[in-house]
């Protein structure tokens, strides 16, 4: 939470985006996981990079970061 609050506050958008943190969803396989409303927005894996990477493109921007949307994962992957 503290990347994501930080990135949220660099991007100049404390006052209009609310963080909330919540249990896994019946998606802990996919986590670190981020949810972005309206919509809902699914990103899954997402490290310090893809916060940053999803606060800047779609929370500034509006604009979807394809490269971390949910997707069910193969057996054994991991996207990288």
């Amino acid at each position: 939470m503290p990347v994501l609050e930080q990135a949220v506050a660099e991007a100049g958008l404390a006052d209009r985006v609310e963080i909330l943190a919540t249990t896994c969803r019946n998606r802990c396989d996919y986590g670190p996981s981020l949810n972005v409303y309206p919509g809902p927005v699914f990103y899954n894996e997402v490290d310090p990079g893809a916060i940053r990477e999803i606060v800047e493109r779609h929370l500034k921007c509006g604009e979807i970061v394809d490269r971390w949307l949910f997707r069910p994962k193969l057996e054994g992957t991991r996207r990288r």
